[in-house]
């Protein structure tokens, strides 16, 4: 079962929740994948706004599993907070994931479960 909720969190909330670091690690060219780098994201946001990063959450750990460049795009232009889709999966996810993406998600520390708290169960 997977259950979705839209949120404005805190860049710094998210920040260590990047499955990739695409402001320190550039990606890798392969000729069949149209990839954008930081820079040209960058500008495409400062053009057209940002899109919701997708953060992943399994039991008690996260990832951030779309959105790295966007994410580094929006700290770079002086977003404080970003729209993420947060999708929490209620089982082991391994259904869903490769072995080498669930080994990079990150145990949840307070803020993130803060901020998870007042998006899933504060009442309006």
């Amino acid at each position: 079962m997977i259950y979705k909720r839209q949120a404005e969190i805190p860049i710094s909330v998210l920040w260590d929740y990047r499955e990739f670091k695409r402001d320190e690690t550039a990606v890798p060219h392969l000729p069949y994948i149209d990839v954008h780098n930081v820079s040209e994201v960058t500008e495409f946001v400062r053009e057209h706004g940002l899109t919701p990063v997708e953060l992943t959450v399994i039991k008690n750990t996260a990832l951030l599993t779309d959105g790295n460049h966007r994410i580094v795009a929006a700290k770079r232009l002086g977003y404080i907070a970003v729209p993420v889709e947060i999708v929490v999966h209620f089982g082991s996810g391994v259904d869903m994931f490769y072995e080498h993406t669930l080994n990079r998600f990150r145990p949840i520390d307070e803020p993130l479960e803060a901020w998870l708290r007042k998006v899933f169960f504060e009442v309006i």
